[in-house]
């Protein structure tokens, strides 16, 4: 097998004269006749037809030649998916001429840029030199079509990413036209096989949903986001007599130790104590539990180190057998080509998140017992895995009122997290131990210069309309700020 160190791609020069031209010119055409004639719902239709154009020119002969389809393809797909995603966002029909001659300045702004294939593009494909370009040409013709400009940035700025995950589903779906890179190119992408494949499509995919559009705006969760701060429960140090237990209230027996949420977990995630495998995460409504789950799921695909499994418990079906019920959920999910738990399948390490264990139990009293339930089987096979090292490791979030009915199977020190608002008062900060005075920061004022940001609207702080007493609740929750904004 070859461990070249590359080779150069380009749009193959042969091909340059003929009829039919591999160029960004055919698709930033066939976008603007998408948006222009209205198509809005068919974009696959508009992206097919693209990369039909390109497949008529027999890119088959020499690696440099296939590669630069496969690149291009991925862009299509991924550029496509960006606008129809934002499809609402663009309006007003451009003057033909004005179009013809942008696409063509577009077009020329790229055809000179030379691409290179090596070991390191494969491992780590958003460093794609020319996705740089493509990103300020995308910009461009979005605000063509009267996208601002802050829409405009943050729209081609998710590029990289659509990019990263179209690339691993053109792959999957052709692999018998990129057979060839497999022979060239020795890397774990290209030598992957079907189970690792299937991981890095996944993976690619979890970083994705992160970036897709939220609120009717261009910008998606990750834009927005704001690390959370939480707290554990910890007992209170000292022996004390019977009667003074029996004395003080259950909630005065405890001290509230507040922490950053992604680095504590992180840490445990690290430590991988096989007797301490299970976290939770708990809050109530609209505190950003699900966010966090979404956007720590994201980070752990990213960095790659444990394979992680992102489960919404509202589209899962739990059984007597948690293995039983994950294979169900892979197979119905599609990106997993086995089942993660099965035992001649099982991956040496795995985290998976449940988020929303109160979806399990919205249905009454039947429904609550099935969470607790589900609660004691993944205790019973977190155990049955680390019997003798740390396989599984679990983090499940819920609402408050779920997770306090289960607390009593949660006894590890640090195991309930619960969530903390973005903005703590000076007198409410006295109920806590903050040693790293996480809770002097009002985490409101950096969630509105990041909506500003995103937005193009401008916002450096809370607005001063909503900076008043009455609506603290209201403002220190995360979901409950994007509701201002709609």
């Amino acid at each position: 097998m070859s461990n070249i160190s590359g080779f150069s791609v380009s749009k193959p020069v042969a091909l340059w004269n003929k009829p039919i031209k591999a160029d960004f010119k055919e698709l930033f055409k066939s976008l603007s006749k998408g948006v222009i004639d209205g198509v809005l719902g068919k974009w696959e239709e508009v992206a097919k037809d693209v990369v039909e154009a390109t497949a008529a020119l027999g890119l088959a002969a020499v690696p440099e030649e296939v590669a630069w389809l496969l690149i291009y393809r991925s862009l299509v797909e991924a550029i496509v998916s960006l606008v129809k995603g934002n499809q609402e966002l663009l309006f007003e029909k451009p003057n033909a001429s004005d179009l013809e001659l942008l696409c063509d300045r577009l077009n020329d702004s790229l055809e000179s840029i030379e691409l290179r294939i090596d070991q390191d593009f494969f491992s780590r494909p958003k460093d794609l030199p020319i996705l740089e370009a493509i990103k300020t040409a995308f910009a461009a013709w979005l605000k063509y079509f009267s996208v601002n400009e802050a829409q405009a940035q943050i729209i081609s700025h998710r590029l990289p990413t659509y990019f990263v995950f179209a690339l691993h589903e053109e792959w999957a779906k052709h692999p018998e036209k990129y057979a060839c890179l497999k022979e060239e190119l020795d890397t774990p992408f290209t030598q992957a096989n079907e189970r690792e494949q299937s991981w890095q499509r996944y993976f690619a995919w979890l970083q994705k949903q992160v970036e897709e559009p939220m609120l009717l705006e261009a910008f998606g969760l990750k834009q927005v986001y704001v690390p959370l701060r939480a707290y554990y429960n910890q007992k209170v140090a000292g022996e004390k007599s019977e009667e003074f237990e029996r004395r003080i209230r259950e909630d005065e027996k405890y001290q509230r130790v507040v922490l950053d949420l992604e680095a504590a977990l992180e840490a445990w995630l690290e430590k991988g104590d096989r007797n301490d495998a299970i976290r939770v995460i708990s809050g109530g409504p609209g505190s950003g539990k699900s966010s966090f789950a979404k956007i720590f799921a994201a980070n752990q695909a990213e960095k790659g180190k444990i394979p992680v499994l992102f489960i919404p418990l509202h589209h899962f079906e739990p059984s007597d057998d948690l293995v039983e019920a994950i294979g169900k959920f892979v197979r119905d999910d599609g990106f997993l080509r086995h089942n993660p738990l099965d035992k001649d399948k099982a991956d040496s390490r795995l985290l998976i998140i449940f988020d929303g264990l109160d979806e399990l139990a919205m249905q009454g009293k039947i429904a609550t017992e099935i969470a607790q339930q589900f609660v004691r089987e993944v205790q019973r096979k977190v155990e049955r895995f680390n019997r003798h090292e740390t396989c599984l490791q679990v983090l499940i979030s819920g609402r408050e009122l779920v997770v306090q009915a289960n607390s009593s199977d949660f006894r590890q020190p640090q195991q309930i997290l619960h969530i903390l608002p973005y903005f703590v008062t000076e007198h409410e900060t006295n109920n806590y131990i903050d040693d790293q005075n996480l809770l002097q920061q009002d985490q409101r004022q950096i969630w509105w210069q990041k909506y500003g940001n995103a937005s193009g609207r401008g916002y450096d702080c809370l607005p001063k309309e909503l900076n008043q007493d009455n609506l603290i609740e209201i403002t220190a929750q995360p979901l409950l700020n994007s509701d201002f904004c709609r």
